[in-house]
Parts: C-alpha cells; structure tokens; sequence
C-alpha cells in the first residue's frame, strides 16, 4: 500500500469582514482564497499559496493548519463570534480530480493508475470531514458543496459581486466524461465506506 501525503488544510480570517473560511481540498479552495483575498483588510490572515498566486498574510509563524480545532484554540475570540464556512464536494467526483491533479503535477505517485490509488491508498487522507465536523457533525455556520457552490456563495455575509465563477485555478486537468465512467462497483463502495459521513450528511448519491 503506498501514501499519498496530503496538503494541509489553509484557512482564511477576516477581521475585517468577521468571517472564518476553511479551506478544503479539491473543492474550489484555491479560488475561493484567490478571489476573498481582494477583500482582506491590512490585519487579516491568510494562509496562501505561492504555487497558486495567493498571498501570505500575517501568518509566519503559522504551521500545520489542521481545521477547526487549531483554529479555535489559537483564535478562541474570532472563531466564537465570526461567520464560519467551508467547501466540501461529492467524494467519488473529488477522487477523480485529485487524481487528475497528480497525473498533472506528480504523475510517479499515480503511475499505477486511479483504481490502484482507490483501492490500495488510505483514503481517509482525503477525507476533510473533520476539518469542519465534530462527532456530531459540521460545527461551522454552513458547509457550501461544490456542485451548487456559485448559488450558494451568493447567500453568505460576506463580500461578493459574482466574480468567483466555474472557471476554476486548477480546472482543465480532467478529460471530459463523468466520473461515473471510472468506476467499478467495488471501487464505488470503497470511496463510499470511507466517506461515509460526509455522504451521508450531504445526501450524496454516486
């Protein structure tokens, strides 16, 4: 069995606007950072990206972002009193971008191909239920899914006048195709049995 090692979880604090994103993977996080961070005020942290173009601000000391709870208890005040969100995404759909995002940018960790990544790799490595969830569940203001993700970014509190669009920073790396077509049944009810919270949660069907 061989490992995929994760990118840690970014976050995104607006003193400015009072809100708290969670960054995700696979699920427009990096657009989400690119487009927020034109609205940040001089204070405001973020975790940023130099492979994406998105700044680090006021976070030099700042290392291993690793949810909710490394948020909370660094930031005790803000995480009690601002708005909380996340991005979260169908799993069999975000197992096939993530590895397409491989094949494009490390094709040697994929080099045995996608059912062998489903069905040889911990794939609880991928899951970010618990960046955004408690045993109990999302303990957030509200966890956008990626499929409705413009609709729903248009109801939050926070700044937004329909710039962030389908046109994703890392989109273009999957041929065209459901990801339907890249499964067999017994890869289906993997991704499904360790995903299952968030399928749950979600009403997600595959």
């Amino acid at each position: 069995m061989y490992v995929l090692i994760p990118i840690n979880i970014c976050m995104i604090i607006s003193h400015k606007h009072k809100f708290i994103f969670i960054k995700t993977r696979k699920s427009a996080g990096s657009s989400i950072e690119k487009y927020l961070v034109d609205y940040l005020g001089p204070d405001d942290i973020c975790t940023g990206s130099k492979r994406d173009g998105t700044p680090i601000l006021n976070n030099e000391n700042l290392n291993g972002h690793l949810g909710w709870q490394w948020i909370k208890g660094l930031y005790p005040s803000e995480w009690n009193s601002y708005y909380k969100f996340a991005v979260d995404r169908n799993p069999w759909d975000k197992m096939v971008s993530i590895y397409y995002w491989y094949l494009h940018s490390k094709p040697h960790k994929v080099s045995k191909g996608f059912e062998h990544l489903i069905m040889n790799s911990k794939l609880d490595q991928w899951n970010d239920w618990s960046a955004y969830s408690d045993s109990n569940g999302p303990i957030v203001d509200q966890v956008l899914t990626y499929e409705n993700l413009h609709e729903q970014f248009l109801d939050l509190p926070i700044p937004y006048n329909n710039e962030l669009q389908t046109t994703f920073v890392k989109g273009g790396l999957r041929p065209e195709g459901t990801y339907q077509d890249q499964y067999t049944k017994e890869m289906q009810q993997r991704v499904r049995d360790q995903f299952s919270q968030m399928i749950d949660y979600f009403q997600y069907q595959f």
